[in-house]
Parts: structure tokens; C-alpha cells; sequence
């Protein structure tokens, strides 16, 4: 009776029409050291490329404004399909409408979502975000580590401007999220630092290991899950390094995502990296995750924890106490009854010659971040740990 009644709950959740995740970015504030000169978007036309994970029929963006101090005016925003760097497929132009009007107004500390859009959304594919701005703080809300080029011009654009001439930055400015309207889909938040941000990874290339995680389960037979990246380059769980502590900004940058089922926590590696007293960070870190994770419980979420891959050769990170809290979390990790499984990303990045360091195959050179191949082993593990939840398998 107790198995019918889940199948049965389920089944209804599913049957429900409401809005699913696709794509996201975490917002942050602007590091300067990683700015370009004289950075500002008064009267600019803005493209942005992102890679979506599942697709719908309807639409709707997510716009953020929420670490900005300074209002943003939008003259208006549209979106199309991306074909090669900045070009779109000009048939596919559609402009959003926000409260049925063409521009927008995002006050300063806050975030705004656009009306529902009629477009074609495919999975996997890749759209292009124009705005035309205004007016724009001139410390904007944006996501530093965007891993593709955003192409800025003077003036205002449409379907036809050419952005051949623009000049290319990569960072995301203002853009937070797309949603889906959908009865059969859910989506899965990922907490992370910079290795789930994807540095190292190939600009352009799409090629985090949430993308490889994403296309793994979303080319499957039973292909309906969004995949949402949350992750900041030097994030920490306890501290600040860039961006809100993980701690603090789970509430909103994974629990404020529409149409989740999953979580994943991993992130830890900067905490345990500049600790000054490792085993008091290490017994700290598996206390946030356990508040991490109830407030997920609490929300009706599954939660999975990814274990802190090595990094012994990273120039300042690594010492043995340090390795020693790595992995007293990632025994917790593995052996907790408190979450709903973990990703052993430890035990499949690690060489088993010196298991406190990574495979040199799979590293980038600074011992700490993978390579795009890493990146792929580590996606395709992930897939295929989480088949069987994601109905995948």
C-alpha cells in the first residue's frame, strides 16, 4: 500500500505543469582584478551565449540584479538560437515582455523573471540573450567564471546588428536563469566551487563536468532533467573567497531554483585549502552539510554530496594536515546515513600510486583543477552514479 501510494504521489508531481530550471548561473559581485578597463554597459547592446540542458515550448529568463547597490534599465531583451560565436539564427528572434512591456527595470538588490515566452527550446542547444541596457551600476551584478565570450557593442541592437566588431568579454552580466514550462521534467541544483564552475575547462567548449553530466542523462531514453550549475570560482563553504559563502547563499542559489528534485553539495577544497586549523574547518564543514542538507530534506529534495577530489602539489594548498581534514570529510561523506548517496569523485580523480594527488593525466597543471578529460571522467561518473535516480539508467 505504502509503494502504491509513493508511485502514485509521484506520478501526480509529475503530471503537474510548472516551471523547471535549465540553466543558471550563481550570481556575484565584481572581482575588479578581472574587469576589464572601464567596464561600462550604459548604452550597450550585450549578447550572451549559455547551453541549456532540457528543452520545452515555453520560456521564461531570470534577470538578477541582487549584489548591485544601483538600479539597471533595460530598453529590451531578446532571445534567439546561437549558431557560430556571435551570430543567431535571425528566424528564431523572439523579444521578451516584461509585465507585457518591452524594457525593464531591476531594482538594486533584487532579481526579476520575464513574462512566459512562446520559443522552441531544444535540448542541449545553445541560445543567445541580447540586451539592449540603458543604464548599469557600474559594479554590476555578474558571474565572473562564464567560460564563453559575451560580445558588447555601443548603441542598441536587433535581429539584424552584426556583433562581428563587439568587444569580447567573458563574463555573464545580470542573466541568472531559464526556466521551462513542463509536466515531465525536474531539475538538479549544484553547489560548487570553481571546479564545478569549470576553470580549465575550454572556453566555449562547454565542457565542465556539468555539461558532460548533463548531455550523459539528457540523450538518454528518459532525457527530463535540468541541470543547474551553482558554482563560483574560489567559493567556500565557512568563508569568503569569491562570492557568498556556500552556507549562506544555499537558500538562494539552490533552494530558490524552480522545479527541483536533486542536490548536489560539492564543495569544500578552497575551505580546507587556506585553513589555519584544519581539523576545526573539517568538523565545521560536515556541520554545515548536514543544515545544507536538512534544509533540502525539508523541502521534499534528495541530496547527494561529491567527495573533495586531491590536490597534493597545489602550490599553498596543500599540507598534511590539510589532507588529513580532506579526508575526515570524505569519510563522513561516504559513510553518513544523514544524505541520499554521495559521488566518490576522490576515489575515481586520484592516482592510486599517490592517492593524495591527482591522476597527472587528468590535472591542469596546478595540481588542483582537472582538465577538460578530467572534466569528462568526472561527468560521466556522475551520470552514471545517478542513472538509476534520474530515471536514466
Amino acid at each position: 500500500m505504502t509503494a502504491l501510494l509513493l508511485l502514485s504521489g509521484i506520478a501526480t508531481f509529475a503530471q503537474q505543469e510548472r516551471w523547471v530550471g535549465t540553466w543558471a548561473c550563481a550570481p556575484q559581485t565584481v572581482d575588479k582584478r578581472f574587469m576589464p578597463y572601464n567596464n561600462q554597459l550604459d548604452d550597450r547592446a550585450v549578447r550572451q551565449i549559455v547551453k541549456v540542458s532540457i528543452g520545452g515550448n515555453t520560456i521564461r529568463l531570470k534577470l538578477s540584479n541582487e549584489l548591485s547597490d544601483e538600479p539597471v534599465e533595460m530598453e529590451s531583451v531578446y532571445v534567439a538560437r546561437a549558431e557560430n560565436e556571435y551570430d543567431i539564427d535571425k528566424e528564431t528572434v523572439r523579444y521578451l515582455k516584461f509585465n507585457g512591456r518591452d524594457g525593464v527595470t531591476l531594482p538594486a538588490g533584487k532579481a526579476v523573471y520575464s513574462d512566459a515566452l512562446r520559443f522552441r527550446l531544444q535540448p542541449l542547444e545553445r541560445i543567445a540573450i541580447t540586451i539592449n541596457y540603458l543604464k548599469a551600476p557600474k559594479l554590476p551584478t555578474v558571474h565572473m567564471g562564464s567560460r564563453t565570450t559575451t560580445y558588447i557593442l555601443k548603441g542598441k541592437a536587433d535581429g539584424n546588428t552584426s556583433f562581428s566588431t563587439a568587444f569580447r568579454e567573458k563574463h555573464w552580466f545580470n542573466i541568472a536563469g531559464i526556466e521551462v514550462l513542463g509536466t515531465n521534467a525536474s531539475a538538479i541544483a549544484i553547489l560548487g566551487n570553481s571546479i564545478t564552475d569549470g576553470k580549465a575547462s575550454i572556453d566555449n567548449a562547454q565542457d565542465r563536468w556539468t555539461d558532460i553530466f548533463s548531455a550523459a542523462i539528457n540523450t538518454s531514453g528518459k532525457a527530463g532533467t535540468g541541470v543547474l550549475n551553482l558554482g563560483i570560482g574560489d567559493n567556500r563553504i565557512l568563508s569568503v573567497g569569491l562570492g557568498t559563502p556556500g552556507r549562506e547563499r544555499f537558500d538562494r542559489d539552490i533552494l530558490g531554483q524552480n522545479g527541483l528534485r536533486s542536490v548536489i553539495i560539492f564543495e569544500a577544497i578552497n575551505d580546507i585549502g587556506t585553513s589555519k586549523n584544519p581539523a576545526e574547518t573539517a568538523r565545521q564543514l560536515i556541520e554545515a552539510y548536514r543544515e545544507m542538507t536538512q534544509k533540502a530534506h525539508a523541502r521534499g529534495l534528495k541530496v547527494y554530496m561529491g567527495t573533495i577530489t586531491p590536490f597534493k602539489g597545489c602550490k599553498g594548498y596543500y599540507t598534511k594536515a590539510r589532507e588529513k581534514a580532506r579526508q575526515t570529510v570524505n569519510e563522513w561523506i561516504r559513510t553518513t546515513h544523514e544524505t541520499d548517496g554521495f559521488i566518490d569523485f576522490d576515489a575515481v580523480m586520484r592516482n592510486p600510486q599517490k592517492p593524495g594527488q591527482l591522476r597527472k593525466e587528468w590535472q591542469s597543471g596546478d595540481w588542483l583543477h582537472p582538465n577538460p578529460e578530467g572534466y569528462k571522467v568526472m561527468g560521466e561518473h556522475a551520470a552514471k552514479v545517478l542513472a538509476h535516480e534520474l530515471g536514466t539508467n
